[in-house]
């Protein structure tokens, strides 16, 4: 898959994974209801989080687990600034536990997703190589008949 497309799918993974969980915490009465405008502004939190990582994977780190560290400060550092400019939510311990507990959901299912696409990209790849393989060998086969 190309690299825009990776970090597209990443940042359509974030921005549902985000609004479902939201509206989890809305139903339990700990968040206000989401507004047109708050969904516009978590659609700019997720392309923001989005271009972070693009650019902290391009940082010549060989480490997955400072990388993963690095990504979830980064991701943090940006979600409490957009939330705090656009005053999405207080600086509570109401909120931040939970705001922290999203971040963290948010980034382990989108890493899980994105693995278990890239195992069935890779069966995919395997399928199509065995196949043409396959057919080489049975092509080879007809000719010396």
């Amino acid at each position: 898959m190309s690299t825009f497309k990776s970090y597209f799918t990443i940042n359509c993974y974030a921005f549902t994974i985000i609004t479902l969980m939201y509206s989890i915490l809305v139903k339990a009465g700990l968040f206000r209801p989401m507004s047109v405008d708050d969904v516009f502004i978590y659609f700019l939190m997720t392309v923001s989080l989005t271009i972070l990582i693009a650019l902290i994977d391009r940082l010549p780190i060989r480490s997955y687990m400072l990388t993963s560290f690095i990504r979830i400060a980064g991701i943090a550092a940006v979600v409490f600034t957009i939330g705090i400019v656009f005053e999405m939510f207080p600086l509570e311990w109401k909120y931040v536990g939970p705001i922290l507990g999203m971040i963290l959901l948010t980034y382990f299912a989108v890493s899980a997703l994105l693995m278990i696409r890239d195992q069935a990209d890779a069966r995919a790849i395997n399928k199509q190589l065995s196949q043409r393989k396959l057919d080489a060998n049975q092509a080879g086969g007809e000719k010396h008949e």
